[in-house]
């Protein structure tokens, strides 16, 4: 038994005051003469024990009735559990990503848990309110109401394992208090059913499971172009196989311009392709109408007209390869002999190639850099047939150290580097059968930036400020490199690194870097703007080339107009990662310690029961009464 009011038991020592009385109250016995005290004599010493008897239970009575009245003042009690005595702290997560768009019984399965909490919560404590992109400590259910409510649905979910960890920093280091954390959430993310590795906390997980698992999603979108045509190419998913049949709409800004429909047959995938002109620029918006998870509705895609990119190519070699690898209409290739090159030309260019020149003189090893230093690209295929020394000015320009002698032992190219930019989302493993790349003779150069390396080790691809070296010529009779599978990829992706130009789609929470290319001062810098809303990405000038990285600051899907003043210099479109679009039924194996809700109301009551205290207050009052009573019934019957 425990006090919630132990310093009133010092009354106790009160009791003694009657009990001194009692024993130290002296009486006066005055003698009256009597005519025959030997009659009296029995009967007076009888009368005098019954009524030490009779004050002896008045004084225990008066004793049982003040001290039940302390032990009531007190407040005695016995604890519903050892938890329901230390002071509590509460951590609970709400999930707030896209799934639980799904619908509920009262909604929404994020209304759902909000209104809940707002009915069950008890109204005298605080605890902490923490979401996948926000924490609110110290929150308070009476006054903090509209903080709750005002809690949207985010796209920056992070990895579960570091949100576990994230939501146990939240608790104190204090040993004495009780600590538990409630999980509410659809657990459709599988990593959030991990359970919090500590036994400091007391874990509950209240599984919100929606009324319907039916969902379909616009996933993504391929863009080809043919000619004067491009053909968009949409793929729809179902989150099962089904024989539905769904319009998809296709707009451009605020204008319609194509409408189909799409048939699943049966399956879990669709797709369906709509023909676009090629010589304007889109804003495109592709929307399907579906009432659970709205997320996934609409899909966001931009077209923007830009100039090819300018590949010039400084030959003294057969340079055919070069012309059937940049001959799309997305660059334009132009090719001149080292013997009539302009110097004046290589400003205007965004990749230059030195195909096996014999000499690279001074000043244009000088202008290379300098192109190179704006943002341009530079390859460097060297002829066999001349001295190592002949490109040691120009390594040495761009970081690299000089190419050893030539060596004439035929090497493989076996190992990629796979984390290199150059081949970033390349391959879709890591592996790849290399064994039919072979070079004959090769200039051995000492880096540690190699991207294609031979099976001796030394670097057969290299790169370093831009600056893309093979180490052995191209040509047929020295290598079978222009005849294998890696020849498109690499001389594709050196292109395109020159001026990364915005794709036609990003999304959310990925690496979203693009280039611009556009004379602004050098001081100046462009925005990205979404419903007269703006914000300032990162961004590198290097001559005309303008360098984006929007990653950190693009929170909603949509749109972007990037802008310079009022001019708008590309469209740039993000959407929501769609991991989340395929609702499953989620059955969670039990964990040992931790407590499994289907609603929040059942477990927040279950809680408040566990800290309730049983009072015995009542009981002590009662006694009290009963010991007055007797002592009434004492002074009145007891002779």
């Amino acid at each position: 038994m425990q006090f919630k009011n132990p310093e009133i038991l010092y009354a106790l020592f009160l009791l003694l005051i009657p009990i001194l009385i009692h024993l130290f109250q002296l009486r006066r016995f005055k003698k009256t003469p009597f005519s025959n005290v030997a009659f009296l004599e029995k009967i007076i010493q009888n009368t005098r024990k019954s009524s030490s008897l009779k004050k002896w239970l008045v004084l225990c009575t008066r004793i049982l009735a003040l001290g039940f009245l302390i032990l009531a003042f007190a407040q005695p009690f016995f604890p519903a559990s050892r938890r329901a005595v230390k002071p509590r702290e509460t951590v609970i997560f709400i999930d707030n990503s896209f799934s639980m768009q799904a619908t509920g019984k009262k909604g929404n399965l994020l209304t759902e848990a909000k209104q809940d909490l707002l009915t069950n919560l008890p109204q005298d404590e605080r605890l902490t309110l923490a979401t996948w992109d926000n924490v609110i400590k110290d929150f308070d259910p009476a006054t903090d109401r509209n903080l709750l409510l005002d809690l949207d649905f985010t796209a920056k979910t992070t990895n579960a394992k570091s949100l576990l960890l994230r939501l146990n920093t939240y608790f104190s280091n204090d040993q004495t208090t009780a600590k538990q954390l409630i999980l509410i959430s659809d657990f459709q993310d599988a990593g959030l059913r991990q359970a919090l590795d500590t036994n400091q906390v007391s874990q509950h997980r209240v599984v919100l499971q929606s009324t319907t698992l039916e969902n379909y999603a616009l996933d993504s979108l391929r863009l080809e172009r043919t000619g004067e045509r491009y053909n968009l190419k949409v793929l729809l998913r179902s989150s099962f196989p089904t024989q539905a049949e769904l319009p998809v709409s296709l707009f451009d800004k605020e204008k319609l311009i194509a409408k189909a429909s799409v048939q699943f047959k049966e399956r879990d995938t669709a797709s369906v392709n709509f023909q676009l002109d090629a010589d304007q620029a889109i804003a495109g918006n592709l929307s399907i109408v579906d009432p659970d998870l709205r997320f996934d509705n609409d899909f966001y895609f931009s077209i923007n007209k830009t100039n090819p990119l300018k590949v010039l190519a400084i030959s003294n070699a057969d340079d055919d390869f070069l012309k059937r690898l940049y001959k799309s209409e997305e660059y334009q290739f132009t090719s001149v002999s080292e013997n009539q090159l302009d110097y004046g030309m290589l400003s205007e260019q965004n990749l230059i190639i030195l195909n096996e020149t014999q000499k690279v003189p001074a000043a244009l090893a000088n202008l290379l850099k300098t192109h190179a230093q704006q943002g341009g690209s530079l390859i460097l295929i060297p002829a066999i047939d001349v001295h190592s020394s002949t490109y040691t000015n120009l390594l040495n320009t761009f970081g690299f150290t000089a190419f050893s002698e030539k060596s004439d032992l035929p090497q493989r190219i076996t190992d990629i580097n796979y984390d290199h930019p150059l081949y970033e989302n390349v391959f879709n493993g890591r592996s790849s059968n290399l064994q039919s790349h072979v070079i004959q003779t090769y200039f051995p150069l000492e880096t540690t930036n190699s991207i294609l390396s031979l099976e001796n080790g030394a670097p057969f691809l290299a790169e370093n400020n831009n600056l893309y070296i093979f180490t052995g010529g191209l040509n047929i009779t020295n290598s079978n490199f222009i005849n294998g599978q890696l020849i498109v990829p690499t001389f594709d992706k050196i292109a395109r690194a020159a001026l990364s130009l915005p794709q036609t789609y990003y999304t959310l929470g990925t690496q979203n870097n693009f280039d611009i290319n556009t004379a602004i001062p050098e001081d100046a810098v462009v925005v990205l703007e979404k419903d007269n809303q703006q914000f300032i990405p990162l961004q590198k000038k290097q001559g005309n080339k303008i360098s984006i990285s929007a990653e950190e600051g693009i929170e909603r899907a949509g749109l972007y107009a990037l802008k310079y003043k009022n001019d708008t210099l590309a469209t740039v479109a993000y959407n929501y990662n769609r991991n989340e679009s395929k609702l499953q039924e989620v059955i969670l194996e039990p964990i040992k310690g931790v407590s499994q809700n289907s609603n929040i109301p059942d477990l927040l009551n279950t809680l408040e029961q566990e800290t309730n205290l049983n009072f015995l207050y009542k009981w002590f009052v009662i006694f009290a009464l009963l010991a007055f009573a007797l002592e009434m019934l004492i002074l009145k019957k007891f002779k």
